[in-house]
């Protein structure tokens, strides 16, 4: 549902009209309206048979995303995989900003592994990233088809996404 800027210079006295009205009940209506299906576009990452069940909720520039892709027998991780968003990012976003924090999770150990979304370059979509301890303190690391587990059939990349949209 669309967003619409309501009237805020409103005075003692002022009568809404039944259009603010209406604008107003249809901006609450989107904070809570039903979630839109989408199906992210990756690179670096083979969707084959993977199962995607990714989606969003946009009020105004606010959108939050619930990502979700399992994989399938013919799915694949690559290295650095990239993930499109429904929504282009804001233009104040850097590469360095964390958009979300994602589970990583591999099925056949029963392990989850925390990692972040960060925006690409070109604020169309984002990359996943583990969370590395290799150091005294966290550092994003790289994904790749053995890092952090081996990529294989049923494991998972899910996570929640809030970001100012360019709209």
């Amino acid at each position: 549902m669309p967003w619409t800027t309501p009237k805020t210079d409103f005075a003692p006295g002022d009568v809404l009209t039944a259009a603010q009205m209406n604008a107003i009940g249809n901006n609450l209506d989107a904070i809570g309206g039903a979630w839109t299906a989408y199906t992210p576009t990756w690179t670096n990452l083979t969707v084959g048979n993977a199962t995607q069940d990714s989606r969003y909720i946009a009020a105004g520039r606010l959108v939050i995303v619930n990502l979700k892709i399992t994989l399938g027998s013919t799915s694949s991780v690559g290295t650095i995989p990239e993930f499109s968003l429904p929504e282009n990012l804001d233009a104040s976003y850097t590469t360095g900003d964390t958009i979300g924090d994602l589970n990583l999770f591999d099925t056949s150990a029963s392990i989850v592994y925390w990692g972040k979304a960060l925006p690409r370059t070109a604020l169309t979509g984002a990359r996943p990233f583990v969370d590395s301890v290799a150091g005294t303190y966290n550092t994003p690391g790289i994904i790749t088809a053995t890092v952090p587990f081996t990529w294989a059939t049923g494991d998972l990349i899910t996570g929640t996404l809030i970001y100012e949209s360019v709209s």
